[in-house]
């Protein structure tokens, strides 16, 4: 119980932050706990902690969502961006699952050639910086809202995600420095980030975790420490995000992936 309840508590932690809260939650229960379990129990253990947070979300965002679901219902947009965001979401959520079909072949042609993966993960880093420095230079933050959402963002971003399943990179500091990089105020980049996340993890739950889902278990314990841990810290999250200047925060995630894959050219 105490072991999922501290790996519910990382998940609802990480989930927000520049850093992949999934290799947290593993690297924990394999080396602090010893886990036993082979790569993909570890990785679906780690979706399943991911429905905490989905609900932690879900009521952080209740109103968009009310809105965005009542705009499925109705023929033409009620003014508000609603069924702009709708169609990113749509768009994002089938661009992830077709995007990760390439990921998975991708990462397993890494096996056979494991410069690929650094190489990869090299120019991203890269981008991020470069991305981050424009950003610092630049005059005025992103302007635009979430209800300004085009169907090219949904695709970008779709795909953007689907890279993250990739290990080690961060879905919610990947996501959030590509809206960025399209020119979104932080605030709605970290909003529709976090909403984006929302049908991918619901879904890919009901599909990988269907059974454990119905079952009751200790896990629960920490699918709830991830709820209550998660609904405290997205508030903190959202209030720190307005303070800081984004040019930085996408330093800071490239710089991270350029120190991993030094350290991995060390090894």
């Amino acid at each position: 119980m105490f072991e999922h309840i501290v790996l519910g508590a990382i998940q609802g932690i990480t989930e927000w932050i520049p850093i992949s809260s999934k290799a947290c939650v593993i690297a924990a229960k394999v080396h602090f706990f010893h886990s036993k379990d082979n790569l993909n129990e570890l990785i679906n253990y780690a979706l399943l902690l991911h429905l905490g947070t989905f609900f932690a979300a879900v009521i952080y965002f209740y109103k968009d969502i009310s809105q965005i679901l009542k705009s499925a219902f109705q023929s033409q947009d009620d003014g508000t961006g609603a069924r702009k965001i709708l169609v990113f979401l749509f768009l994002t959520t089938c661009l992830t699952a077709l995007g990760q079909l390439i990921v998975t072949k991708v990462s397993a042609l890494t096996y056979a050639a494991p410069h690929a993966k650094t190489a990869l993960t090299s120019v991203i880093a890269a981008l991020l910086i470069v991305a981050g420095f424009l950003q610092l230079k630049s005059t005025s933050n992103g302007r635009r809202q979430a209800a300004d959402v085009k169907p090219v963002d949904g695709i970008i971003l779709g795909l953007v995600q689907a890279m993250t399943t990739l290990p080690g990179l961060s879905r919610a500091g990947t996501t959030i420095a590509a809206l960025v990089f399209r020119n979104f105020d932080k605030d709605q980049a970290l909003k529709l980030s976090f909403l984006m996340s929302l049908p991918v993890i619901l879904l890919g739950n009901i599909v990988k975790n269907h059974a454990a889902i119905l079952s009751w278990g200790p896990q629960w314990a920490g699918v709830l420490a991830a709820f209550v841990v998660g609904i405290l810290s997205i508030s903190a999250i959202m209030n720190f995000a307005r303070k800081i200047n984004f040019g930085v925060f996408l330093i800071f995630i490239g710089s991270i992936l350029a120190i991993a894959v030094l350290s991995r050219a060390l090894d």
